[in-house]
């Protein structure tokens, strides 16, 4: 999985970034399909925000999530991140079924 990190308005720091790094690695135990991610981080007035787009193999799943910390605002992108997931594998599995049924 190709991992990209952008920072937008601030210079982004090395633990944060090995915080990002670390903890992205938990999604590919939801799908094994994701090509690449990218991570977009900034500011938005007096909250931090995270922008996470997850390219997989027949789409993209794109999420945000506004916080007063940047940490706190990937840990719940990720939550989110594992149930789209989740959701995207079964939608896959039930469309894989449909068609072997049809078959």
């Amino acid at each position: 999985m190709n991992l990209i990190i952008t920072a937008r308005h601030f210079k982004l720091q090395d633990d944060l970034r090995g915080y990002i790094e670390e903890k992205s690695q938990r999604l590919n135990r939801f799908y094994e399909g994701i090509v690449d991610m990218e991570v977009i981080l900034g500011w938005e007035k007096q909250a931090r925000y995270v922008e996470l787009i997850i390219n997989v193999n027949n789409g993209h799943i794109v999420l945000k999530e506004v916080s007063e910390d940047l940490r706190k605002s990937f840990d719940l992108i990720l939550d989110k991140a594992e149930r789209q997931l989740k959701k995207h594998k079964q939608k896959m599995r039930t469309k894989e079924k449909n068609k072997m049924n049809s078959a």
